[in-house]
């Protein structure tokens, strides 16, 4: 199952806030895909663990889209999604990755720096714990392609990934 903000947003047909309307959907799937990075993506999160534990669902792994500076590694004022009240926001992803983390699911967490269609295909990973104070944005294209590695290989499994340009 893949959730962007496209399926969760306003028109979805499904509350992503509701363990409810969410279990039946997860049941079909093998491998959850988060690429959604928006406000309030900590209730998400905490509807679609209670699903899994709920239908007790047993997913291969998880990969959860974030973003650069949720372990204090990239600046605060450089998060452009996060402008109107960056603390807040970083918070909120800050325990949506928790909630990963501890679902006891395999997952990977991918934190991009800002992304930039106009940037190149290059880009570099930052394990967890290493600074990415001096980062460059990174491309829509790096990160799909990150995301891919997630999601076809166990190479970066339980996790935590900074990308960048």
């Amino acid at each position: 199952m893949f959730i962007d903000n496209d399926v969760a947003g306003k028109n979805a047909k499904i509350d992503f806030q509701s363990a409810d309307q969410l279990a039946p959907k997860l049941k079909l799937a093998d491998i959850l895909v988060i690429n959604t990075v928006d406000w309030d993506a900590d209730y998400m999160l905490d509807a679609i663990i209670d699903a899994i534990e709920m239908q007790t669902i047993n997913l291969d792994k998880i990969i959860f889209r974030t973003v650069a500076g949720v372990n204090d590694e990239y600046p605060l004022e450089k998060i452009q999604i996060a402008k109107k009240d960056p603390v807040e926001f970083i918070k909120q992803q800050q325990y949506a990755g928790k909630l990963v983390d501890e679902s006891e699911i395999p997952y990977t967490i991918i934190r991009p720096s800002n992304i930039a269609e106009t940037t190149g295909p290059d880009y570099k990973l930052i394990e967890e714990g290493q600074s990415m104070q001096d980062a460059k944005d990174v491309s829509a294209h790096s990160v799909a392609k990150v995301m891919m590695q997630a999601i076809q290989t166990n190479d970066l499994l339980n996790q935590s990934i900074g990308i960048c340009g």
